[in-house]
């Protein structure tokens, strides 16, 4: 959690990466063990955020070490083995959020 927590604040920090976002919310669901985090992407901000609407989703699930190296851009979203972390969710938005992932690091 911490971890998605500290990836959270630093994009949100950051000036030029969510604008350039297209006006596309999305709701990506990162599970680590026993937690779900929903947290809601637009081109404003990232924010944890449990009254999600959005048709768009991506689900992650994996250990927080794998997690860890995910949302710091060391390891693609589409290239991690299911036994690893499992991924649902439509290749179209899988890619947004890799690119999203990539470019935060």
């Amino acid at each position: 959690m911490e971890t998605i927590l500290e990836w959270m604040n630093s994009v949100n920090d950051r000036q030029d990466l969510l604008p350039l976002w297209k006006e596309r919310p999305i709701v990506i669901f990162i599970q680590e063990e026993e937690k779900m985090v929903p947290l809601t992407v637009n081109s404003n901000e990232i924010k944890i955020d449990h009254d999600y609407e959005f048709h768009r989703q991506v689900h992650i699930e994996g250990n927080p070490q794998n997690i860890k190296k995910m949302l710091e851009g060391k390891v693609k979203l589409t290239d991690l083995h299911p036994h690893v972390v499992h991924v649902k969710g439509k290749l179209r938005d899988l890619l947004y959020v890799e690119s999203l992932f990539f470019l935060a690091k």
